[in-house]
């Protein structure tokens, strides 16, 4: 929902015709900033919201690329979707140590869930995108005003990793039931 909304107020295609670079090429620095600022997060203290930003705004930049460009392709789009998992994955790793590890493992399950209930539910002929909440942008700004936060209020971390927990294990039961009653009514 927030890249759809960000779409209508900013040409994000224009801007991509622009970028001299492969959007497969951003899909993999996005991935890589991601996981390279884990130990750089973990051990030397480094801002999670700085890989945070870089990262979300490489993973935005690669579909405007390759739309803006014209050369989207279904491979793409694998590629972008399946390490974006991988992103999620990273991104909640940076608040290891700051919240129990079952909620951290809730939190992964749940950011999964939602993908996974999309992209299952559209294999099966169900249209998804923007159906709930905590959609990919959401989670990234999520997670990103979290660490944020964290840099001026640490004691904030772990209640608002509790609530993040939360959103999007209640945003994927509810993508879920939502597929399921609209393949029961098929």
């Amino acid at each position: 929902m927030v890249s759809e909304k960000l779409r209508r107020v900013v040409n994000l295609d224009r801007v991509g015709r622009r970028i001299p670079l492969s959007p497969n090429l951003l899909t993999l620095a996005s991935g890589l900033v991601a996981w390279g600022g884990v130990p750089l997060v973990l051990i030397y203290g480094f801002p999670p919201w700085l890989f945070i930003l870089v990262s979300g705004l490489l993973d935005g930049l690669d579909g405007a690329v390759a739309r803006g460009r014209g050369v989207a392709s279904r491979g793409g789009a694998f590629l972008d979707s399946f390490l974006d998992r991988y992103s999620d994955a990273a991104y909640l790793a940076y608040f290891w140590g700051r919240v129990d590890p079952l909620v951290t493992y809730v939190a992964l399950v749940g950011t999964y869930a939602i993908s996974y209930a999309r992209c299952r539910g559209e294999a099966l002929g169900v249209e998804v995108r923007g159906v709930g909440f905590m959609e990919r942008g959401e989670r990234v700004a999520y997670l990103f005003l979290v660490a944020v936060a964290a840099s001026a209020f640490p004691l904030l971390v772990s209640p608002l990793l509790y609530l993040y927990t939360a959103l999007v294990s209640a945003a994927a039961l509810y993508r879920g039931f939502a597929v399921f009653r609209r393949l029961s009514f098929k």
